[in-house]
């Protein structure tokens, strides 16, 4: 990257953490996501990336927060749940149309889709290593006989003590096979697609 791209990359994020503060003043949702836009996060711009490879009918990414990725996934439907419903305001708001935000737990989530649809990719990235193994496994597995890929992220060793657990994902062994694995610089963590069995 040439010196004057990496100035005007510095200046989008710079401008749309500011906006993003702005909005926050009037939506009171986590700080996180106000210092964090897809401007400033290259990883998101991956996940896009691998999910828009697959070419996915039904799209549900389960903590979408103000729906940076969502809203940039090519896919007929698209499903955003988030426990932030100032979150899920703000994401209505940033991205209105064809993505349905909804307030909702990851555990419960199969209750909003609709009956007989199929999940071309579950998206689960960024906030899994809150939950301990058992937790995450809960809420993985009941959606896995209606889902063809599952995304989520590995901590690398020695990555800051800030993730809580560092998941293996043991518990998809036998259920699915993962088929991709992809890294950004500067981010202690790795992207891995699954393939449902």
């Amino acid at each position: 990257m040439s010196g004057a791209d990496h100035i005007r990359r510095v200046i989008r994020c710079r401008l749309h953490r500011m906006g993003l503060g702005i909005l926050r003043s009037v939506i009171p949702f986590d700080a996180w996501h106000a210092n964090s836009p897809y401007s400033c996060r290259p990883y998101k711009k991956v996940v896009v990336d691998i999910v828009n490879s697959l070419q996915p009918d039904t799209v549900v990414e389960v903590g979408c927060g103000l729906g940076d990725i969502l809203s940039r996934v090519r896919a007929r439907e698209r499903f955003g749940f988030d426990i932030d419903s100032a979150a899920i305001r703000a994401a209505r708001l940033l991205h209105p149309g064809r993505v349905r935000w909804i307030v909702e737990e990851a555990a419960t989530i199969g209750r909003h889709m609709p009956l007989g649809t199929r999940i071309g990719c579950l998206i689960m990235v960024n906030w899994i290593h809150n939950l301990r193994p058992e937790q995450l496994a809960a809420c993985v597995l009941p959606l896995l006989p209606r889902t063809d890929y599952l995304l989520l992220d590995s901590i690398v060793p020695h990555a800051p003590p800030s993730y809580r657990y560092h998941h293996q994902f043991e518990f998809l062994s036998g259920v699915a096979k993962s088929v991709s694995r992809a890294s950004v610089p500067g981010e202690p963590r790795e992207f891995v697609l699954y393939k449902v069995r």
